[in-house]
């Protein structure tokens, strides 16, 4: 076989996405804290995530939620500012200065959350990989319209370059809204003239507030206990993205730089396309992609670890991903 053969070879097989699905692990503790959850979640948090429910509502039923879920112990939390953007510091216990950072960008649809409704995930992330997580309460619509949010993200990653971190020891990681933010803060920042990040971490990514072509949505609505598609119009109202706006649209990105990205979601969800999408995309471009699919579980089921052992994978998961692609 021809060296050009070979070459042809190696790019068709590159050319299929990376994608592993799992389980839930067995055993009672998972099948009967999966269970409560998703009862909680239906009954407590969907119904008021949407119309006909204020912000001000969706922001108090998210933050209500999130202070039931336990955090590392292992990791402290300090309040600090960058520029106008109140942040949130973590690192792990009786540790020196970190050589490793995370931006982590929280979800809430743009519209709700910030980073204390994330400290399940931040606080975990940081006692397990010895890093620093910067979470930035960037500015939330309708009060402040999109590029703000975005502008907010990218003004963080800046500062972590500023404070001495080498772009190949920094990823990118959020939820949902933040897994958005993750995807754009990468490519926004690069096309300003910085490095990129070493790797990205998306989980449940919400790409696009409008159903994709071939779409599951309508099948998965019924089994996602968490989100409702009318919430994504209240959002892209709130949001008054230009449609001229060169960021306004994450679908139609240039991915030909993109960084090393795990993206995670759950089988049950009605964002399930927009991950299977960005695999696809990002492999199609050449670049390093992998998406895991976790069956039966639902959106952003990570913010559930230390009561979900299936949480606690794929945040392991993460971790993992995030120490291959680091430089030492």
């Amino acid at each position: 076989m021809s060296a050009a053969q070979l070459d042809t070879g190696a790019q068709q097989a590159q050319a299929h996405p990376v994608i592993r699905r799992y389980q839930p692990p067995s055993g009672m503790q998972e099948a009967l804290a999966a269970a409560v959850m998703r009862m909680a979640l239906r009954v407590s948090l969907k119904p008021f995530l949407g119309p006909p429910w204020p912000f001000a509502v969706q922001r108090a039923a998210l933050a209500i939620g999130s202070a039931l879920m336990p955090q590392d112990g292992r990791a402290q939390v300090k309040a600090d500012r960058v520029d106008h953007i109140p942040v949130e510091r973590i690192t792990p216990k009786g540790s020196s200065k970190p050589r490793h950072a995370i931006l982590y960008l929280h979800g809430g649809a743009f519209v709700a959350g910030s980073p204390r409704t994330h400290r399940s995930i931040t606080r975990r992330l940081s006692a397990t990989t010895g890093a620093l997580v910067l979470a930035p309460h960037y500015r939330l619509a309708p009060e402040a319209p999109f590029p703000a949010q975005l502008e907010d993200c990218v003004s963080c990653y800046r500062q972590l370059l500023k404070e001495g971190f080498l772009p190949e020891r920094i990823a990118i990681a959020g939820d949902s809204a933040g897994g958005n933010l993750t995807f754009m803060t990468a490519i926004a920042a690069m096309k300003s003239g910085m490095p990129g990040p070493a790797a990205l971490v998306m989980m449940s990514p919400a790409l696009s507030l409008a159903p994709l072509p071939n779409s599951t949505h309508e099948e998965r609505q019924a089994r996602d206990p968490m989100i409702r598609l009318a919430w994504g119009q209240d959002v892209e109202r709130a949001l008054k993205i230009p449609h001229d706006h060169p960021f306004a649209n994450p679908l139609e990105q240039d991915l030909s730089k993109l960084p090393p990205s795990l993206i995670q979601v759950g089988d049950d969800e009605v964002l399930y396309d927009n991950s299977t999408w960005l695999v696809e995309a990002a492999t199609a471009a050449g670049r390093t992609s992998e998406l895991e699919v976790y069956l039966k579980r639902w959106h952003v089921f990570q913010a559930h670890a230390s009561l979900l052992p299936s949480s606690i994978k794929a945040l392991d998961r993460q971790v993992e991903f995030m120490k291959r692609h680091w430089a030492a």
